[in-house]
C-alpha cells in the first residue's frame, strides 16, 4: 500500500513539479551555476505565486463554511507557513546543530512579519499611492497576540 500512495503522489505532483523544472534553473549543475540569482528570483515568485492560491482558497472555504478570516489564517495560513519551518529545524537539530534550529525558527517568523507585512505596505504607501496609510483591520489582533504568547 506504502507503494500504491508513492505512485498516487507521484501522479498528483508531477504537472507541477515538471512546470518548475522548466521554469527554474537548476544552479546546483554547472551549466547554471552563474543564474543562482535568476533561480532565486523565480522561485521567490512561485512562492509568492502559490501563497497567493493558498490564501485565496482558505479565504473561499473559509467563506463557504461560514468560518471568519482571522480564524482561518490563524490556523490554516500560519500552519502552512510553519510547518515547513518546523521539518526543516528539527531536520537541522537531528545533524546535531541546535543552535542553528533554534535560529531558524526565530528567524524564519521574524522575516515573515517584517517582510510579508513590511513590503506590501511599503510598495502600498510608494508605490500603488504614494503618501497613502496602510489601514489596519485589528479585529483579531486580540487573539493573535493571545496565540502568541501561549505559544511562547
Amino acid at each position: 500500500t506504502d507503494g500504491k500512495m508513492n505512485k498516487i503522489k507521484w501522479i498528483l505532483t508531477w504537472p507541477l513539479i515538471f512546470l518548475l523544472f522548466c521554469t527554474i534553473p537548476n544552479c546546483s549543475k554547472p551549466r547554471w551555476e552563474k543564474f543562482f540569482m535568476l533561480t532565486f528570483v523565480l522561485s521567490t515568485l512561485w512562492i509568492a505565486l502559490f501563497s497567493y492560491f493558498m490564501v485565496w482558497m482558505v479565504t473561499v472555504i473559509g467563506y463557504t463554511l461560514g468560518i471568519p478570516d482571522v480564524i482561518m489564517g490563524i490556523t490554516f495560513l500560519a500552519a502552512g507557513t510553519s510547518v515547513p519551518d518546523c521539518m526543516a529545524s528539527l531536520i537541522v537539530a537531528r545533524q546535531g546543530l541546535g543552535d542553528m534550529a533554534v535560529s531558524n525558527t526565530i528567524g524564519s517568523n521574524v522575516f515573515d512579519i517584517l517582510v510579508g507585512l513590511g513590503v506590501p505596505w511599503g510598495l502600498q504607501t510608494m508605490v500603488v499611492n504614494y503618501g497613502s496609510s496602510v489601514k489596519i483591520n485589528s479585529k483579531g489582533l486580540v487573539y493573535s497576540v493571545a496565540l502568541l504568547l501561549g505559544s511562547v
